[in-house]
């Protein structure tokens, strides 16, 4: 009984320690990704996303924190860091609201989609193999993030995001990176003339 006892609190002591270098490698995982993008100015990020049975290619274009996000045919969104400008051509409606800074959404602030080293969120290595990881971020207790789990897959030779996945209370949204690109060719500020005769509504 005694010698049972040892083993298992040597099982306790070396599975502690096995967890010690996981979670090291996870946090330089999110930190280089995330330094990836901070070296660039003005880059692009192509995606596609799946929610269900919806599915749209989209990107978006980041010129030095001002983006211009494309999610579908249909829509634009533009922000200078401060405002957000929700274009719906379809609609023909304009909404204005402030950014929320601490949003990791790539949808909502996507400046900051690959930037999870801080207290928001708590991180895991899930698996790292065949040059790729993957890293389980759930909220911590007190954060302003939403509520539910993001899944981080990376190209660990590129350090280079392949897909994020949303998990809010089993509403589950994929996204594929599809191509990063150091430029911002796609971006371009919001211009109030190209939505003339459109409804604006302003939340701020």
């Amino acid at each position: 009984m005694k010698r049972l006892k040892v083993m298992a609190c040597m099982a306790l002591l070396l599975g502690g320690l096995c967890n010690v270098p996981a979670a090291d490698r996870a946090g330089e995982i999110l930190g280089r990704v995330a330094d990836g993008f901070r070296t660039m100015k003005r880059y692009t990020v192509r995606f596609e996303i799946v929610a269900d049975d919806y599915r749209t290619a989209g990107g978006y274009a980041v010129s030095d924190g001002n983006y211009r996000l494309y999610p579908g045919d249909d829509a634009e969104v533009f922000s200078d860091g401060k405002v957000r400008y929700e274009v719906d051509h379809r609609r023909g409606e304009v909404t204005i609201s402030e950014v929320n800074r601490s949003s990791r959404n790539i949808l909502d602030n996507p400046v900051r989609a690959f930037d999870f080293l801080d207290s928001e969120y708590a991180f895991t290595l899930e698996w790292e193999r065949d040059g790729k990881a993957c890293v389980r971020l759930t909220p911590t207790d007190g954060s302003n993030a939403a509520s539910g789990e993001v899944t981080l897959t990376v190209d660990t030779a590129s350090m280079r995001p392949l897909s994020l996945a949303y998990d809010y209370d089993g509403e589950r949204v994929d996204v594929s990176v599809e191509a990063i690109e150091p430029n911002a060719d796609a971006y371009r500020a919001f211009d109030r003339k190209a939505c003339d005769g459109y409804e604006f509504i302003d939340f701020r």
